[in-house]
């Protein structure tokens, strides 16, 4: 079966530049603040750029695991998903001058832990998961992506 392109996006959001550089994302009725890919600094107040990437990756994934988990009658109780991000070089997307190469995003790294469900299950609803979800077949094909399953009792 193939979707009809329905002229009408599967998803969308607005991007509004605040005075300052600051970023405000609008989708639907909710808005979140941002800043660009190169706010790294912890203290930062905004979400970065590359951030909201993982943050898009982990709500596609975590959303589908408990989708996943609730289609089969699994147990789930709770789910964590941490994600590294690691750029190819972090100067260029600093812009720091005569630094060459790349800015992309040359790895993502992570672990999901979750509780209240068996390893193999958890592992078939986990591979069920990464195969439907958008950010992770997107991001996948620009970059390697490493997620451990680790099941907690």
């Amino acid at each position: 079966m193939t979707a009809t392109d329905t002229g009408e996006p599967d998803g969308a959001l607005r991007g509004l530049l605040e005075p300052g550089g600051g970023v405000t994302l609008v989708a639907r009725r909710a808005s979140f603040p941002a800043s660009d890919a190169r706010g790294p600094a912890s203290h930062a107040e905004r979400p970065s750029a590359l951030e909201l990437l993982l943050g898009a990756l982990a709500a596609d994934l975590l959303g589908g695991l408990a989708r996943e988990c609730r289609r089969a009658g699994l147990g789930l109780r709770d789910a964590e998903l941490r994600l590294r991000a690691r750029l190819e070089n972090p100067l260029v997307a600093l812009g720091v001058v005569g630094e060459e190469g790349s800015p992309a995003v040359r790895s993502i790294e992570g672990a999901l832990h979750a509780s209240g469900v068996d390893t193999a299950p958890l592992e078939a609803a986990w591979a069920t998961v990464m195969a439907h979800s958008p950010a992770y077949a997107t991001l996948a094909r620009a970059t390697s992506i490493r997620i451990e399953v680790r099941p907690l009792p």
